[in-house]
């Protein structure tokens, strides 16, 4: 793990500020919430943000990398709860002092804007638009993590990869600034399993019929879906209803 404290990015040239926390703010009150911020921190890929237990006592944006945030069950098994992409928080909770009930791994180098969560309710009291913006992002992190239960709960095996596939590639492609058709794909074949409860076997078989297709292009951990329409269809959702809960924040 590496702090960083000098030269941090001015928030409001900040390249997933509409994807995070302070897209919900007008450009006014940027000064007074970025005095929130204490540092960046960089892991690098492999390394644990936090263990499940453990008490935080700062708040994180994910400002670029990809994170999973995940639980160890009593049978030695993994259940990852949601992976997380830039503009994410992690950490925030209302009651400081409280142990985590998760654990987060960086799956990619990682790089996280930190928050001190004393200086929220300090921050809160004289900007109340902070804490709309904090129910704001909860509540689109709610749902995207509903529209996964369901897929988890309710399809088979193909269309919960293809769900999972889909929800990530539209998410890490509306925050490419650049005109890109492919985007990195970080999570393996037996994250995916975990995520949704199946084999990596099972996975794989869904995968390579996905490939086979044409539905999806995945090698050496990029992927392309060449007709997100065709793959939602697979997925058992409506597209436009998809980009909606994974882009607007």
């Amino acid at each position: 793990m590496k702090i960083i404290n000098q030269n941090l990015p001015k928030c409001e040239n900040c390249a997933i500020r509409n994807a995070s926390l302070f897209g919900e703010l007008e450009t006014m009150h940027l000064d007074q919430a970025r005095a929130l911020r204490s540092s960046q921190v960089v892991f690098s890929a492999g390394e644990h943000l936090y263990h499940e237990g453990d008490t935080p006592d700062k708040a994180f944006t994910l400002y670029n990398g990809w994170v999973s945030l995940y639980k160890n069950l009593e049978d030695g098994s993994r259940q990852i709860l949601r992976f997380a992409l830039p503009g994410d928080l992690l950490c925030y909770k209302t009651k400081f002092n409280t142990p985590l009930d998760h654990s987060a791994v960086a799956l990619t180098d990682t790089t996280l804007c930190a928050f001190p969560l004393t200086r929220f309710s300090e921050v809160i009291s004289e900007l109340p638009e902070l804490s709309f913006a904090l129910s704001s992002v909860s509540e689109v992190t709610t749902k995207r993590c509903y529209g996964t239960l369901t897929a988890i709960a309710s399809f088979a095996a193909e269309a919960k990869v293809a769900y999972l596939v889909l929800s990530l590639f539209i998410r890490e492609l509306s925050i490419k600034k650049d005109a890109v058709e492919s985007i990195h794909f970080p999570i393996t074949q037996e994250d995916i399993a975990d995520a949704l409860g199946l084999t990596a076997i099972h996975v794989n078989r869904v995968i390579q019929s996905l490939k086979k297709r044409g539905l999806i292009h995945y090698e050496n951990k990029q992927i392309w879906v060449p007709d997100q329409e065709a793959l939602a269809e697979v997925a058992r959702t409506d597209l436009d209803e998809l980009k909606m809960l994974m882009v607007i924040i």
